[in-house]
């Protein structure tokens, strides 16, 4: 048997000539067997920027969108009033910046504007006072306005939104103004802090946005959040970047998640030229790890093209700047059958880490999911024994505090058919952030 194969030259990190993208893809196996019936293949794509070329940052059109319910007084509005000073202390000159705050109504503090007088939005915000209940919609309407007045051709359009409540009657509205944003490259931030919000309207905010949902537990928690969030948009290479597939012949997309930097579901539309995922912002500190599952049949002798996979880049104006960056992922496949007497043996042993390690965290991520499922359908069996099975492997996988967390939600589920506001958040929240914090290092 050949012991070289063209699939191991994707374990090497791919660049090319006026690209901004650093690519590497890791591959599960390095040869299948031929044969007709259905198998799987994973590729785990590494999508990074180059820290060897020149950045020319993207003025930020940014806007701030901030709750000033009833249930925001204390130490929650004073904590937003300290993460809105980080803010304006690291924001440059070119940026603009405008702040809406709201409740049962939205009013604009800060229309949109470059030049921020820090002193002025010391003062502006320090008149903020908690009152009244909590209109999601009213809030996002006017921070999106600003947006718009705030618009140019080569600003990174983002609105941050930080509630702590429950809003009533307006998700579907809230829905489609954050589907709006997204077409019109506005991405979102959407902060829920303490217990008593809604994540599942929040995620989806985020998803047709492309944005994301942060939870933050406590209000000490809030200023770093806010720099997090501005790191990143100042960071950032693209409003957008787009990953296109071209499989080949007997190959199917089964599914893909990202990996890092944070475990979702990754959306893949049809397109002209095969499928596309979108890949939001990506920057020199903001990388992307995506897990590919394949399905290929009808496999013969010889090298198999799997697919082939390009990174373009949304530049200011969007305007797609064509290829940056290919990958192609192709596939030895030997003449041998799995019950022939000197078949070599396909050991998990040589599967790269990377990929078992990226299917262990898909893997609990989606127990989650069928554990949430299982709950709203009323079948509090089978969520509890399905919380109870995480709390084991997360607890194998060195994941002990989220493991407690998963088995008291547990015993709190067979008891009261209810999961805790703040233990669903924690396992909501904690699944996606696996990738960060027990995720490991080994690429072999």
């Amino acid at each position: 048997m050949p012991m070289s194969y063209a699939s191991d030259r994707g374990t090497q990190p791919i660049e090319q000539v006026g690209s901004v993208f650093r690519l590497r893809a890791i591959r599960s196996h390095e040869y299948l067997p031929a044969r007709a019936e259905e198998q799987a293949y994973y590729v785990l794509l590494s999508v990074a920027v180059r820290q060897d070329l020149p950045y020319e940052r993207m003025p930020l059109n940014l806007c701030l969108v901030l709750d000033r319910s009833t249930s925001m007084s204390g130490v929650r509005l004073q904590a937003v009033r300290e993460g809105v000073q980080y803010i304006v202390d690291h924001i440059s000159s070119d940026d603009v910046l405008s702040i809406v705050v709201f409740n049962d109504r939205a009013e604009v503090l800060l229309s949109s504007q470059r030049n921020t007088d820090r002193a002025r939005v010391r003062a502006i915000v320090s008149t903020i006072q908690p009152a009244g209940g909590t209109e999601l919609l009213q809030g996002l309407g006017a921070g999106i306005r600003e947006v718009m007045r705030g618009k140019s051709e080569r600003s990174l359009n983002h609105l941050i939104l930080l509630t702590d409540g429950h809003t009533y009657g307006d998700e579907q509205g809230c829905l489609e103004m954050a589907k709006w944003a997204g077409q019109n490259h506005i991405g979102m931030t959407l902060m829920g802090l303490g217990e008593d919000w809604n994540e599942a309207l929040l995620d989806q905010m985020a998803a047709l946005s492309g944005g994301r949902s942060i939870y933050i537990d406590s209000p000490r928690k809030v200023v770093e959040a806010f720099g997090q969030i501005v790191n990143l948009l100042s960071g950032a290479a693209s409003r957008q970047s787009q990953l296109h597939i071209t499989l080949g012949p007997s190959v199917t997309l089964h599914e893909m998640f990202q990996i890092t930097p944070e475990i979702q579901r990754v959306l893949v539309v049809s397109t002209e030229r095969g499928h596309a995922a979108e890949l939001g912002l990506l920057g020199r500190d903001s990388g992307r790890e995506l897990l590919m599952e394949f399905r290929v049949r009808d496999l013969k002798p010889g090298v198999q093209m799997i697919a082939s996979l390009d990174v373009e880049l949304v530049a200011p104006g969007g305007i797609v700047s064509g290829q940056l960056c290919r990958e192609q992922i192709t596939l030895n496949v030997e003449g041998f059958s799995l019950e022939a007497p000197d078949a070599p043996l396909i050991s998990s042993s040589k599967i790269p880490t990377a990929i078992p390690n990226a299917l262990t965290r898909v893997v609990l991520f989606k127990m989650h999911e069928r554990a949430i499922a299982d709950l709203e359908a009323g079948r509090i069996d089978a969520a509890t024994q399905r919380l109870e099975t995480m709390a084991s492997r997360l607890a194998a996988i060195g994941e002990t505090e989220l493991a407690r967390v998963a088995m008291l939600e547990a015993g709190q589920l067979a008891h009261t058919g209810m999961l805790s506001p703040e233990g669903r958040k924690k396992i909501h929240y904690g699944t996606r952030a696996l990738s960060l914090t027990s995720r490991g290092k080994d690429h072999d």
